[in-house]
């Protein structure tokens, strides 16, 4: 008896586990297909069916992941083999928990089972590298596992099997949770996965923990490194970050530290500018902050470069007090590269009746002109 309710127990924490996930999913709109949460919710009924026929199942359901181009929708199930239950809101197994697939970490593992790290730079296809464009171009048994902002542009290159990571706002840990899973189940399958990330995957882009997550699966991932947004989106956008006798240093710095906090201002020089990747979401905070604890003069040009080389490419201009008013106004998003210094306006026109820098939104690439 006692064995039987520690069972029964087991079978409706995981019940109410996976219920939870589906409800989490929802509130943060990480589930886009109806389909796929019936086939949650038929995990559940399997589960609730097997414990009143009081035996244990040998499978725990885990993540639904969609295909970004809807290519494949799939309902992933681990399947024992010393993997442990489903430990969080999504149903995904704890990355630190999972067993290596190899003893020591090698560029292969005995089934083929492999891992290349691929930054996909700024956005335009023309900016990958070339062994980054043979590699998505060529590899179509290979599963590309890619960010959610890796633009539509260079995703319609590749020819097999994507899916997306679910990095929405308030999903983002988990999301990377579901690229561990995913790329594990995928080595132990003998695949070849191509993670695919955004501008330089070490730049603010955790390609680093990537790295050493993977070695603990038992792969040493392959790196082509991509052109960092740091850099590219500026110039994109007609702003230099150095110009002589206008700024001699540069410094990156990103909007959100770890778990969500925010990192340490860079105080204010007049011959310096700061490139923040990741920062779109904060950005009235982060001026702000800057103005208020930094010694940032609310004059000080602001430019926001929003999808860089991309046939939506776009630039707002302002400065540090309107700024903020202004992305809200032009609704800009993610991926934003933002630039704070004078540099803003060395490349930009000048109002010819005023002689003032022309502020707001003065290049809208899908417009294929300046307004």
């Amino acid at each position: 008896p006692s064995a039987f309710s520690e069972q029964k127990e087991q079978h409706q924490q995981r019940i109410r586990q996976h219920i939870f996930g589906i409800s989490f999913a929802q509130t943060h709109n990480c589930l886009p297909h109806r389909s796929i949460m019936m086939k949650s919710i038929a995990c559940c009924l399997v589960l609730l069916f097997s414990s009143r026929r009081h035996h244990t199942v040998a499978f725990a359901p885990s993540v639904v992941s969609s295909n970004a181009v809807g290519r494949s929708q799939a309902l992933y199930l681990s399947l024992g083999n010393g993997i442990p239950e489903a430990s969080n809101e999504w149903g995904i197994p704890d990355s630190n928990l999972l067993p290596p697939l190899a003893s020591a970490p090698s560029p292969s593992l005995a089934n083929g089972g492999r891992i290349t790290l691929v930054g996909s730079g700024p956005g335009d296809p023309d900016l990958l590298t070339i062994s980054a464009y043979r590699l998505l171009t060529e590899k179509p048994d290979a599963l590309v596992i890619a960010d959610r902002l890796v633009s539509k542009e260079i995703l319609d290159l590749i020819p097999g099997e994507i899916k997306v990571a679910r990095k929405l706002p308030g999903c983002a840990e988990l999301a990377q949770e579901e690229i561990y899973w995913l790329s594990y189940q995928a080595l132990n399958q003998g695949k070849h996965v191509i993670r695919l990330k955004i501008g330089d995957p070490f730049v603010f882009g955790r390609g680093g923990e990537e790295v050493l997550k993977f070695r603990k699966f038992g792969v040493e991932p392959t790196v082509i490194p991509g052109v960092s947004a740091a850099f590219s989106a500026p110039l994109l956008g007609s702003i230099p970050v150095t110009h002589r006798g206008v700024s001699n240093q540069v410094v990156m710095c990103t909007g959100y530290g770890r778990e969500g906090t925010s990192p340490d201002l860079i105080q204010y020089h007049k011959e310096q500018t700061i490139v923040f990747l990741m920062a779109v979401g904060r950005l009235r905070e982060l001026c702000q902050r800057l103005t208020s604890m930094a010694g940032y003069p609310t004059k000080t040009p602001v430019a926001i470069v929003e999808r860089a080389g991309c046939p939506n490419q776009r630039t707002v201009v302002g400065t540090m007090e309107t700024i903020a008013d202004l992305a809200e106004k032009h609704n800009v998003k993610p991926p934003s590269t933002i630039v704070v210094g004078e540099v803003v306006n060395v490349m930009l026109d000048t109002d010819k009746c005023t002689g003032e820098s022309i502020t707001g939104l003065i290049q809208n690439m899908t417009a294929t002109s300046f307004v």
